[in-house]
């Protein structure tokens, strides 16, 4: 990607804002740079020096002899519009800009980080920053701040907080985690980390991905970068952002929108990203991606020299979705020749409390051969007798001939220490507690399983998506859009339904009683309600009427509502909805609501796009709170999986003896919603409660559409 390489291995580089202070930022950059063994020429520049720490000094940036592929310039934000025009006359490539003072603190420094956007765009200059710590690679490139570097690896992480990159940096030194390029891009004025990621994954010193981000550029587009790469990497996010006041803080931090959580949440799990909960999660699964071997299945063995920890981690285990191996019966009659008649030869194989570590070795060797097994998680705990540093050799010289994954988990603390270093130092992901082993072996295990999957839903996806803004009523959207409305009218929303497929009863809308009954003589028990146009949430004004018997009933429901509808709206002479009624079984509600403008799929643009909810429907809705969620475009197959997921679903499947209910005709009816959405992105909500399910149909008797 243009100018994106010049960050990481530049032959020339610039550092404006040297001084003859040792710690002020300029002088801490340049100085790191010589102290990473850099090869590339340097110049300092500051126009009060004529030489600095034995370099020349220049004036400027445009006074350096020879090209200049990258730039840090770490000066006061005012003076920073004029370095780049300096940088753009001298046809640099590339700037980190490491100050801050821009639109992270208000309107006046969003206006400078414009201006300098505008700079960069009209020379062809890529920015990272501004209002960050910097960019470290393994080519021998610290133009950072930080008061370290890692150790050279195969992680490529970016981060949109300098802070949170010096506690990852601190953390992975102990652990001799290394890095291929490490990233600080502060508010993303311009490389983002779709720039960033596209780079990343093409190249071949980049085996793992990992990101801190507040708030993503375009979902969409990072989507495309994971789905449309020929090599699958694992991408590993962290994102803040779940609380409206963390949402609050991080506009205040880099000026950034956090956007919906739950939106991103589906996007990532639906789309192969791997999420991290927290610091502490990020760094054990950047270690695990980067040193382990891949699952390939989802049985685990546990090898322990105490039944407690056992116990444990075989909750673990369950709870997170993997499953205990069982092991087989000659590898059981192996074990029995090494261990005594008092150990455990089931999963957990208990080696007991005076296990040695011969005694470990032939434990985990015979699982490791067992074709039941996937993975091997070892535990131990020192006891008086315990070899803790001959186990810790065992079990590093077995990882090291294994195709299978083997992770310790050693519990304790003061004792256990030195085998963390070991095994460190022979890149051997280790972790302290064994629900972190089995929250890493599981996003491994799903990750090789997402890499595995075939084309098939891509092209079914692909397919949809060639739908985009088709749909044959856009004339009379469009116009509605520039009429100021938002609300579609109930005659609009039935032209869309019925477009797409939807089951919907017989209903009509009427202003006179006696059409009204005219329309229900044939169709009797009928429902009578508010138009969504008039008022959409009717339960809370009692302007819904159900199971209306005869004729006398409607006349008198029909005289009463629509009098209530005048009270609350204050129209006149208002149309109420008339419906069949249906023998209802169960109430689904499906909803969705637009990350992003109505441009999200094919512009530039921020978001995610659509999110799509769906579950135990009703007036209770938000109590049983029964819901999950897709992001659009999603395959059937994933539609599926996600609704199976809500507890509604075993229901509709069919419980305790009773009929099934029409399960494919609700996942049609999801898919159908999901077209509309596409043929008409101009919607930004839209809402079903309830669709009411039988056993052989899915009616959608309340619609609500709003466009924006």
């Amino acid at each position: 990607m243009k100018g994106i390489k010049s960050f990481f291995n530049p032959g020339a580089t610039a550092v404006v804002g040297v001084s003859d202070n040792p710690i002020k930022l300029g002088s801490v950059i340049f100085s790191n740079m010589i102290e990473s063994g850099y090869e590339g020429k340097l110049y300092p520049v500051n126009p009060r020096y004529d030489e600095l720490y034995g370099y020349k000094s220049y004036k400027s940036v445009k006074a350096i002899n020879g090209e200049v592929d990258l730039a840090v310039i770490v000066v006061p934000a005012p003076f920073v519009e004029e370095v780049m025009r300096d940088c753009a006359a001298k046809k640099v490539k590339s700037v980190i800009i490491i100050s801050a003072g821009f639109k992270e603190v208000g309107r006046e420094g969003e206006e400078l980080e414009e201006k300098i956007v505008k700079i960069a765009n009209e020379s062809g200059i890529r920015v990272i920053g501004p209002n960050c710590l910097g960019v470290i690679s393994s080519e021998n490139v610290n133009a950072s701040f930080a008061a370290s570097r890692p150790v050279d690896g195969n992680i490529a992480f970016a981060s949109q907080s300098g802070a949170f990159c010096t506690a990852m940096l601190d953390m992975s030194i102990p652990a001799n985690l290394g890095f291929s390029h490490f990233v600080s891009f502060g508010n993303k004025a311009d490389v983002n980390e779709n720039d960033l990621f596209t780079d990343w994954m093409t190249d071949d010193n980049v085996k793992v991905i990992g990101a801190y981000i507040e708030e993503i550029s375009n979902g969409i587009k990072l989507i495309d970068i994971l789905k449309n790469s020929k090599e699958k990497k694992p991408v590993i996010i962290l994102k803040p952002g779940q609380t409206n006041e963390a949402k609050e803080a991080i506009s205040s931090h880099t000026g950034a929108m956090a956007g919906s959580i739950e939106t991103f949440k589906t996007a990532m799990k639906q789309n192969g990203f791997i999420e991290a909960e927290n610091i502490r999660d990020l760094f054990n699964l950047l270690m695990a991606f980067s040193w382990s071997k891949p699952l390939k299945g989802k049985n685990i063995g546990i090898v322990t020299n105490a039944g407690g920890p056992g116990i444990i981690a075989t909750d673990a285990i369950i709870q997170g979705g993997l499953e205990m191996a069982k092991i087989s019966e000659i590898s059981k009659k192996n074990l029995s020749k090494v261990l005594p008649d008092t150990a455990a030869l089931n999963n957990p194989v208990d080696v007991i409390g005076d296990a040695n570590a011969e005694r470990y070795e032939n434990s985990i060797a015979t699982l490791i051969d067992d074709d039941n097994v996937d993975a091997v998680m070892v535990l131990l705990t020192p006891q008086l007798i315990t070899q803790i540093e001959e186990t810790t050799k065992v079990i590093i010289n077995l990882a090291k001939k294994s195709d299978k994954p083997i992770i310790p988990v050693y519990l304790g603390e003061k004792y256990i220490l030195p085998a963390y270093e070991r095994f460190y130092d022979n890149m051997i992901p280790a972790y302290k507690d064994p629900k972190d082993a089995i929250k890493v072996l599981k996003e491994m295990y799903d990750f090789y399983q997402i890499s595995r999957v075939n084309g098939h839903e891509d092209k079914e996806r692909n397919l949809l998506m060639k739908n985009l803004k088709k749909g044959n009523h856009r004339s009379k959207i469009m116009k509605i859009k520039k009429d100021g409305s938002n609300a579609l009218s109930d005659d609009i929303v039935t032209l869309l339904a019925e477009e797409v497929g939807l089951d919907l009863p017989k209903q009509g809308t009427f202003s006179d009683v006696e059409e009204a009954i005219s329309f229900a003589k044939d169709i009797f028990p009928i429902a009578m309600k508010a138009p969504n146009s008039v008022i959409a949430h009717k339960t809370d004004f009692k302007a819904l009427y159900l199971n209306i018997q005869d004729e006398k009933e409607l006349r008198e429901s029909f005289i009463e509502l629509k009098k209530k509808i005048e009270e609350v709206t204050k129209i006149s002479d208002p149309e109420i909805l008339v419906q069949e009624m249906i023998d209802i079984k169960e109430e689904i509600f499906i909803g969705a609501n637009r990350d992003g403008d109505e441009n999200v799929y094919e512009s530039n643009s921020w978001g995610f796009g659509h999110l799509i909810a769906f579950g135990k429907g009703g007036i209770y809705t938000e109590v049983y709170k029964d819901i999950d969620f897709v992001t659009l475009p999603a395959s059937k197959s994933e539609i599926r999986k996600a609704f199976d997921k809500t507890k509604v679903s075993e229901i509709v499947k069919g419980v305790r003896g009773q009929k099934p209910l029409a399960y494919d005709k609700i996942i049609e009816t999801i898919a159908a919603v999901e077209k509309m959405l596409v043929l008409y992105p101009e919607i930004a909500s839209v809402d079903l409660n309830p669709v009411l399910l039988t056993e052989d149909r899915a009616v959608a008797v309340d619609i609500k559409i709003f466009i924006a």
